[in-house]
């Protein structure tokens, strides 16, 4: 498998991920099933997509060092993002932590 091509499985299995996710959470009723919904956006789909572009022929050293920059700063604040929107989502349904 040449790098090109592992950069476009990696590219489009990505956006195939984020794409089902956005059209699933059309039909998704309720804030605390959209963020189970929207979660393999930021656990599955941006290390792909982030992967895909990093291995493309055109990239450069600087182009993959901002891509290294984004997928550590996705890793380091995604979760504690869901994390805080799933508690705000609890306070305003009125049920205890």
């Amino acid at each position: 498998m040449t790098l090109a091509l592992l950069a476009d499985v990696l590219t489009w299995s990505g956006a195939a991920i984020a794409v089902a996710a956005g059209l699933r959470l059309l039909l998704t009723r309720g804030a605390a099933a959209r963020l189970h919904t929207v979660a393999p956006v930021t656990a599955l789909a941006a290390p792909l997509l982030i992967g895909g572009l990093a291995l493309r022929p055109w990239s450069s050293w600087h182009d993959v060092a901002k891509l290294a920059v984004i997928a550590v700063l996705l890793a380091a604040t995604g979760p504690a993002a869901v994390v805080t929107a799933g508690q705000a989502v609890e306070r305003a349904a009125g049920r205890p932590e």
